[in-house]
This record gives C-alpha cells, sequence and structure tokens, in this order.
C-alpha cells in the first residue's frame, strides 16, 4: 500500500499522488469519483435547474464550477467536470448518429426510386426469360487439368552478339 506524501488536483477529475518528495519517486495518476451520501430516504433526485447548468452553454456552467470548486471536495469538482465531458461525447456520437442515419434513409429512398422505376419501365417482365438463371455460381476448373509451365523464357538469338 501506497501512502501518499502530497496530492495535488490535475483539473480534469485526476490527481496526482506522490509516494515522497525525492525527483525520483513513483507518481500516480487517479480518477476521483463523489461518493453517494444515501442516509436521506428518500434521495431526491437533481433539480431540473442543475441539470440546466451542467448542460448550459453559457455562463452557468461556469458559475456552477467555481460554486463547486468553493466545496473544497476535489471528488465534486470531478464528477461536474467528468458529466461534462461525457455529455459533449454523447452529443458528438449523436449527432455523427443522425448524420449516418440521414445518409442511410436518403440511400434507402434512392434505392426503392430506382427500383419503382424499373417496375414502372416493366423491366421485370422485358426480363422474363432469365427467371431460371438466379443461381450465378462461379465456374469450377476441373481439377487436373491445368496448363504447366505456361510463361517460359525464350532467348531470341538475332545473330548481333560477336
Amino acid at each position: 500500500m501506497v501512502v501518499p506524501t502530497w496530492i495535488r488536483p490535475v483539473g480534469d477529475g485526476t490527481v496526482e499522488l506522490r509516494a515522497g518528495r525525492e525527483p525520483g519517486e513513483p507518481t500516480y495518476i487517479v480518477e476521483l469519483f463523489l461518493c453517494p451520501d444515501y442516509t436521506e430516504n428518500p434521495t431526491d433526485t437533481a433539480a431540473p435547474w442543475f441539470l440546466a447548468l451542467l448542460t448550459s452553454k453559457d455562463r452557468g456552467y461556469h458559475t456552477l464550477v467555481e460554486e463547486v470548486h468553493h466545496l473544497n471536495n476535489p471528488a465534486a469538482t470531478a464528477e461536474v467536470y467528468r458529466y461534462r465531458t461525457l455529455e459533449e461525447q454523447r452529443n458528438g456520437l449523436t449527432s455523427e448518429l443522425n448524420r449516418i442515419s440521414d445518409a442511410l434513409t436518403s440511400v434507402r429512398d434512392k434505392l426503392n426510386a430506382c427500383w419503382h422505376r424499373m417496375e414502372g419501365g416493366q423491366l421485370p417482365i422485358l426480363m422474363c426469360h432469365l427467371e431460371d438463371c438466379n443461381s450465378f455460381a462461379p465456374r469450377i476448373t476441373q481439377l487436373g487439368r491445368r496448363r504447366r509451365n505456361t510463361a517460359r523464357i525464350r532467348t531470341v538469338d538475332d545473330g548481333a552478339s560477336p
């Protein structure tokens, strides 16, 4: 067990711990998590105004961070930063998922339109003679019938050498 001699908050939800004050001592980076307090029964859910401050894009979030810093609880500060980082990550992934979903819908619509045009142009009826040709398996070459030494090197004597 390592007993740290000093602890320094990094500011991104982690703290730096050092086992001694000498230059060669190992440094440990540890994530902080806020311990839940379930002494009150029942536990209240977070107020909507608090969630609005956590997710705001203006001064509200920075005011919340400043006030949480005044609590002098690095774990609470770490949780606020962690929530904000995860919220931004979720928003980015949701945007990407929506973009991919929109692209998929567009391609699906184009595919359906193409199919309807082929049906409207009577293409399946015009190609009805291919109805029994629906298994297009690749040709299997016969074993033992392969030509050998097809890439031989041939020398040509053009009579130019002495």
